[in-house]
């Protein structure tokens, strides 16, 4: 029987841009990296083929969508908590600096696991005619886009001001405003996430196809 090879052309492009350009892109040339991150899609294609069944789609949803709620909450909390600690006329910058940077580790963490590993796995593993393949890939796509716009808008804004100096000092009000700006603590990502953990909670509710569940 032929395999269908589309998973491959949505997971390898994945991977090349979002594993290779935008993670190991920092550390060799671009094309290196993205040939290094489409390698990795390749791989994980044919890992993905090794234990396409039922029981590894059900899993895969489940740590996706515990993936995308532990991201949305957790980027609201920060949210919540930076804005409170922004109305406080005796804030420093120092401060405000060690309240953000713990969240950086946690969101390394969780987004690297879900668009190394689970997104890539369950979008090849997932593969099956109906409804829930098009929930899938929604949820993806969607993911795909914000991780972009993470990386081409968030990241640079971020990390450049954790890598500035703070002062010990109390923030002016119109240092308070550029810092909420730097941070761009209007960020809606954490809805993006929680419509991505819908949409996969969905999915769970949604059988696959009945042929080939067991492929």
């Amino acid at each position: 029987m032929t395999r269908d090879l589309t998973p491959y052309f949505l997971v390898v492009p994945f991977s090349a841009l979002i594993t290779g350009l935008f993670n190991l892109g920092e550390f060799v040339p671009w094309p290196l990296a993205i040939l290094i991150g489409a390698t990795w899609g390749i791989l994980v294609c044919l890992v993905a083929q090794r234990i396409r069944h039922r029981r590894a789609e059900d899993t895969l949803i489940a740590f996706a969508a515990a993936g995308f709620a532990f991201a949305g909450c957790g980027g609201l909390m920060a949210i919540l908590l930076l804005k409170g600690a922004l109305n406080s006329t005796s804030l420093t910058g120092e401060a405000l600096e060690q309240m953000f940077l713990p969240s950086i580790p946690y969101y390394i963490a969780v987004n690297s696991i879900l668009e190394i590993l689970i997104i890539p796995l369950i979008l090849y593993v997932a593969w099956r005619p109906g409804r829930r393949r098009i929930v899938i890939v929604a949820a993806a796509a969607l993911y795909f886009a914000m991780r972009v716009w993470t990386y081409i808008a968030f990241v640079p804004a971020r990390i450049g001001w954790a890598d500035s100096d703070h002062s010990t000092q109390p923030l002016t009000p119109a240092e308070r405003t550029q810092a909420f700006d730097d941070l761009m603590l209007n960020d809606p990502r954490w809805i993006l996430l929680l419509v991505m953990f819908g949409l996969l909670l969905l999915a769970a509710l949604l059988r696959p196809a009945e042929r080939d569940v067991q492929q």
